[in-house]
């Protein structure tokens, strides 16, 4: 695996460099480049477009160029124009790929290009897509954000985005891809050029049926009952290849209906296609996918979908359409749908025995095939209303290569927001303090102030997947690729900029060619207010934010950043990276430490990088009511000495998705296992099974004192310190337990320190795990022995537990542990064996947060620190 995935970056390291190669020489301004469902043939909407240029008297002077993956599955169409001197094919990720797609002057696709493709200035992207939505699309799929990131950033760098009607661009543009806000282009609402097809085709019905004849199609006169349903699966990079049930639902429909005059054919989505046909290579009612599909429109008598957008398409037919939705309760509750049953047009059918009705009953003369308990009526919807005048591809080319005004056409720039516009670098999403504070900022924001974009390197680790699904769903996702649009000498210059030498007095211009590229192939021509690299712990955000404009830039310090560099390491990475990093201050309006004391120590220490008003401070926000619903604190179950609003604990109940009281049988753990899975989802059982099974002993058993830590294994959380103090203790109240919560590189000399001072029994290295909050509120008291810390969000979550705290005396202590909260004690061993003595005699006091103050104190600093102060006149 590891020699396969070397091979795999090497192979996309040279692919990279043969487009950044290409993109330094001049635009071909006569060149359109044309992409269907990733070289999946010459289809759809840009073969609509493809067709009417080579058509026209004005345009004699293009050259056009297909992309295919692979010229060889697709014959017929490479044989059709191979002796055109103006039409040429181009393999996917070929020389000749990239060198088009980094110098032909219009690029036109269905879906996108590729992760690492940048539309450089000068080109113009038309966006054709392929489909009104049906489906939820975009951020209102369940985890949407993620796995829409490359169309979002293929949105954002569009000139044009092709739109069929009003329904397709606020339901799909404006909302479900949230364009609106930050989309720099232009939507062009003239219909689906494909449509265009289908107006030929419907004219000329006996070449229609001999296409189909020619791809195969045993249709001879009889008509045509189409099969089209849309794809499943949770992802469309691993979507469910149903054949099995496909093919059986084709056979059934052919064996209900008269053979002799009616055929019914089957037309797959292009992402499953080729494994259908592997499965059933002799088929002769499956539709090639080379086929247009509006051309297997205009032939069909009868569709029958499901939900596709493709009976979009057919609507304007007046031909009958059947929707057959067996798992309709299931798939609008999982991936969601934008109309209602009764809003479709034709019936809707969930059993075999209605379907074969409804076809019959369409089939017999029934414009919309109504089975019984249906008026018959057809529905008014937005969605229905497009074009088909057989003029779409014209007024498409007017705009877009013609130069015509667009005042006398459907162009719609109007994607501004009244809102301040926010983009915020959330850091790797790793679980870690960083990644929690952020988390819990975005869901403290004014949304309806601030339109809020978020971004983060992509992961599929298990980690930071959970992370990125724990982000506000009112954010605006983009998460990073690792890739540069760059060639590779360049890619390890910048790479050395990033790690060691730091951001450069003056840019030169291979520093801002390189930084605008990439600030393309994110965000295309998006502009922002303010800019935040939440992390600061890395060069990439503030050398990506050097190059464009806001009105103000912050780079939080989320820690005693100059002790951070100096901290010792394996490698002493830490101290070229941040020496990089400080080197880029001095491009930012402020330099946010997470509390007033440690601003004070980096204004200090920093002072040779950055101007003393620069410095400023914002206290982290927290989430206690997350803290309290993975505790399973709720309702009666909140400890006497906190003060949680009873309604504060029933939303937490609410939003965990279960009733606010079950019977779990004890005595049976199969029985109490059924009664979890009626309310939570396996997985959810798992993990937290999985947090509790990582302790050696439960924590607080009977006449146990326990004390918990919770904070990654590393040199500067001094474990050892903390380990050798309850030693200590131990010895002395051997009725006492440790538990440390947390992974790092330490664990093994942890391990080795805990058995030689014979403390197995006693302590427990629990390592990382998914909920520590429910083991925290069964422990008795929270310890943390750190050298120093920024802001320590764990002791908020300890105090909102009704925890006692003992800490050490970092310099930013104070900030989190006022005087009645708990005590801070000396930087050493007795120091922090003093502290838990003094729990032991009760001579610790706690006091819960008040979160809800705590928090609005929390943003007034964050508003003041980014430039947006609360206004006076602000009702919040």
């Amino acid at each position: 695996m590891a020699v396969r995935t070397r091979a795999r970056a090497t192979w996309e390291a040279v692919l990279t460099d043969r487009y950044a190669t290409w993109r330094t020489h001049p635009l071909q301004e006569r060149t359109v480049l044309y992409e269907a469902f990733g070289g999946n043939g010459m289809l759809d909407n840009p073969e609509a477009l493809f067709r009417y240029l080579l058509d026209q008297p004005d345009m004699t002077d293009l050259e056009h160029v297909w992309t295919l993956d692979d010229l060889e599955r697709h014959p017929d169409v490479v044989a059709e124009f191979a002796d055109h001197p103006r039409v040429r094919f181009v393999a996917t990720s070929s020389a000749g790929y990239f060198k088009a797609l980094a110098t032909a002057k219009y690029l036109v696709n269905n879906a996108t290009f590729q992760p690492r493709f940048a539309k450089r200035p000068g080109q113009v992207y038309i966006n054709t897509w392929h489909g009104v939505p049906l489906k939820h699309m975009g951020y209102d799929m369940p985890e949407g954000g993620p796995e829409s990131r490359n169309i979002v950033r293929n949105f954002l760098q569009a000139d044009y985005l092709l739109s069929a009607n009003g329904f397709m661009t606020d339901t799909m543009y404006r909302s479900a891809y949230r364009m609106q806000g930050v989309f720099a282009g232009a939507v062009l609402e003239e219909g689906q050029p494909r449509i265009d097809r289908m107006v030929r085709a419907l004219a000329d019905p006996e070449g229609t049926r001999g296409r189909l004849r020619e791809a195969g199609l045993d249709v001879g006169d009889r008509r045509v009952v189409l099969y089209a349903p849309t794809w499943r699966g949770e992802s469309f990079s691993a979507p469910w290849v149903n054949a099995a049930q496909l093919l059986a639902t084709v056979r059934e429909l052919q064996q209900s209906v008269d053979s002799e005059h009616v055929v019914v054919l089957l037309k797959v989505h292009q992402v499953i296609y080729d494994a259908v046909r592997e499965r059933v290579p002799d088929c002769d009612f499956l539709v090639p996918h080379d086929v247009p599909t509006n051309v297997v429109l205009a032939g069909t008598d009868v569709l029958v979908t499901d939900y596709s957008s493709i009976f979009f398409d057919f609507g304007p037919t007046g031909r009958p359409v059947v929707h057959f939705v067996p798992d309709v309760e299931e798939y609008a509750g999982s991936r969601g749908v934008y109309l209602r049953p009764e809003e479709l047009r034709g019936p809707v059918c969930s059993t075999v025995p209605d379907l074969h009705k409804a076809v019959d009953a369409a089939l017999a003369g029934d414009p919309i095939g109504a089975l019984d308990g249906l008026d018959g009526e057809q529905p008014a919807h937005p969605a229905f209303d497009s074009p088909m005048d057989g003029n779409v591809c014209e007024r498409v080319v007017d705009v877009t290569m013609r130069g015509r005004p667009e005042s006398g056409y459907r162009v719609f720039r109007d994607f501004g927001t009244e809102k301040e516009k926010l983009l915020v670098y959330l850091g790797s999403l790793k679980s870690q303090g960083i990644t929690t504070s952020a988390l819990n900022l975005l869901r403290h924001l004014d949304y309806d102030r601030f339109d809020v974009t978020a971004f983060y390197p992509y992961s599929r680790g298990r980690d930071r997947r959970r992370n990125m699904d724990l982000v506000d769903p009112r954010v605006r996702v983009v998460p990073r690729v690792p890739v540069f649009a760059a060639t590779r000498r360049r890619r390890r210059e910048e790479t050395k900029n990033l790690m060691v030498k730091g951001l450069p007095e003056t840019f030169t211009r291979a520093h801002v060619d390189f930084w605008t590229t990439e600030w393309q192939r994110m965000f295309g021509a998006s502009r922002f207010d303010h800019l935040i690299d939440f992390s600061g712990y890395g060069c990439y955000t503030p050398f990506l934010y050097s190059v464009v404009e806001a009105d103000h830039k912050a780079i939080w310090l989320h820690n005693d950043m100059y002790a951070d560099m100096q901290r010792e390491t394996e490698n002493r990475h830490l101290e070229d990276r941040l020496n990089a990093v400080f080197s880029t201050y001095r491009r930012f309006d402020s330099l946010v430490s997470v509390s007033e004391e440690l601003d004070r120590v980096n204004q200090e220490k920093l002072a040779a990088y950055a101007r003393p008003e620069q410095f400023t401070f914002a206290v982290n926000t927290m989430d206690a009511e997350r803290v309290l619903r993975m505790a399973g604190v709720a309702g009666d179950d909140t400890p006497d000495d906190t003060n949680v609003d009873p309604g504060v604990a029933a939303a937490s109940r609410r939003a965990a998705g279960a009733p606010a009281r079950v019977s779990v049988p004890t005595d049976n753990i199969a029985a109490a296992m059924s009664v979890l899975l009626e309310h939570y989802q396996p997985r959810d059982v798992i993990r937290e099974a999985r947090s509790r099974a990582r302790l050696t002993r439960a924590p607080s058993s009977s006449g146990t004192v326990t004390f918990v830590s919770v904070g990654r294994l590393s040199p500067e959380k001094n474990h050892t310190r903390l380990i050798r103090a309850f030693a200590k203790v131990h010895e002395q109240s051997p009725h006492t337990a440790l538990v440390i919560l947390g992974g790092g590189d330490l664990e093994p000399q942890l391990h080795e320190l805990v058995l030689s001072l014979g403390l197995t029994d006693a302590v427990t290295l629990a390592g990382q795990v998914d909920n520590p909050y429910a083991i925290m509120r069964e422990a008795d008291c929270f310890v943390l022995s750190s050298d120093y810390e920024g802001q320590p969000m764990v002791i908020l979550e300890a105090r909102t537990l009704g925890l006692p705290v003992v800490t050490t005396s970092f310099s930013s202590v104070r900030d989190s542990v006022p005087e009645d909260a708990g005590v801070v004690v000396p930087l050493s061993v007795k120091g922090v064996a003093d502290g838990m003595r003094r729990f032991l005699a009760g001579k610790v006091p706690a006091s819960t947060l008040d979160a809800e103050e705590y928090n609005r104190r929390a943003m007034e600093q964050f508003y003041a620190a980014i430039g947006a102060p609360v206004r006076v006149d602000d009702p919040s």
